[in-house]
């Protein structure tokens, strides 16, 4: 029982590693506004360089990334 439990944690513990975020909080530090950029549910590789496009354009514009989960 003891074995199993001790698994079972780790296998929760590296999946949480090895998967990417997906949803990012951006804020204007001068204005205090709050943008996000999100992946899609279908989580293909275009949707995650949409996703990075997202938040690359936020900064230019002067937003600093505040979130990431």
């Amino acid at each position: 029982m003891c074995i199993a439990s001790w698994v079972l944690l780790l296998c929760v513990s590296c999946a949480s590693f090895s998967e990417k975020h997906s949803r990012t909080l951006l804020l204007n530090r001068n204005t205090g506004e709050i943008k996000e950029c999100t992946v899609d549910r279908w989580r293909t590789e275009q949707s995650y360089k949409a996703y990075q496009e997202c938040i690359g354009s936020y900064e230019k514009q002067g937003y600093s990334i505040w979130n990431q989960y």
